[in-house]
């Protein structure tokens, strides 16, 4: 069986083809297997799996942290050790300073520090870059740090005996000579022998009197038997007495520093003439105040 197709060209001719029924058939069942080969790839490609996206990577600065340039170690060696240096020297002469003050005099004995050695010398320079190990900056540090508590405690030290020493009555209250000493006497009035708690200082009338030491004024005001007086408190049961004064610079209460002027020369209370009459007393008891006053 076979099939006339009839073809009109362009023209005004026509040409007649003759296709069989096996040829037609052929072709169908090719055009049949491409459809299905398509249709079998179209569905494999809406079934495969979606591909998960690459991750998206932060990107780290990974530029290594700096060096410290060469003899950095080195310098810092150095600038603890010089600091360590000087602050040894500082508490070399606190500790000079205080044995002067306990002695009363300069010290001439050299710091333990400054101890006899072989003799070396030569310029300070830091050490070599090479020779600085993490511990020694800590080993450097921890002494400095020990060398400034010294001079922290050789400080307070210092300051307490300057204190102590304020506290001793240990300056003239007056420029003056000394009439009438400590112990038995004849007495002025009545011609007696006589006990003197005291120094008698001839200054004329208005001469001013000033405190032997620091402390505080324990009384001022006027005694029947010497006239207007101070008392000075200088703690650990010391106190100086000015009497016979013709007038008061301070009053009950008042803190005084050594040689601050605090009254003025008279002839107040039982005297028989200008002069001052100072004691010092230990506890309440009188004692020779020439065991305090240092030009005398």
């Amino acid at each position: 069986m076979s099939f006339i197709m009839i073809a009109a060209g362009p023209t005004s001719c026509s040409r007649v083809r003759t296709v069989s029924v096996r040829s037609l058939m052929f072709a169908s069942g090719l055009l049949g297997l491409g459809l299905v080969a398509a249709g079998a790839g179209l569905g494999r490609w809406l079934a495969a799996p979606a591909v998960p996206a690459a991750p998206v990577r932060a990107v780290v600065n990974e530029t290594p942290a700096p060096r410290p340039p060469p003899g950095f170690a080195a310098e810092q060696l150095g600038a603890l050790s010089g600091r360590l240096f000087k602050l040894e020297s500082q508490a070399g002469q606190l500790i000079d300073r205080i044995g002067a003050l306990q002695a009363g005099t300069p010290s001439d004995k050299p710091a333990a520090r400054g101890a006899k050695r072989a003799g070396s010398g030569g310029p300070m320079l830091p050490p070599r870059a090479e020779q600085a190990a993490p511990g020694d900056f800590a080993a450097l540090e921890a002494r400095v740090a020990d060398v400034e508590q010294q001079i922290a405690l050789a400080a307070d030290a210092a300051a307490l005996q300057n204190l102590a020493q304020m506290r001793l009555p240990t300056r003239l209250p007056v420029n003056a000579d000394v009439v009438s000493s400590f112990g038995n006497r004849e007495d002025p009035f009545t011609g007696r022998h006589a006990f003197h708690a005291g120094l008698d200082f001839a200054a004329e009338k208005g001469t001013a009197i000033h405190a032997a030491a620091g402390g505080t004024v324990a009384f001022a005001g006027f005694r029947p038997d010497f006239g207007w007086v101070v008392e000075v408190d200088h703690g650990n049961g010391l106190t100086t007495r000015y009497a016979h004064a013709s007038k008061l610079l301070v009053k009950t209460g008042a803190v005084v520093m050594p040689g601050d002027a605090i009254a003025a020369v008279g002839s107040t209370g039982r005297s028989t003439g200008a002069h001052l009459h100072f004691e010092v007393l230990r506890q309440g008891e009188a004692i020779d105040p020439r065991r305090y006053l240092a030009g005398l």
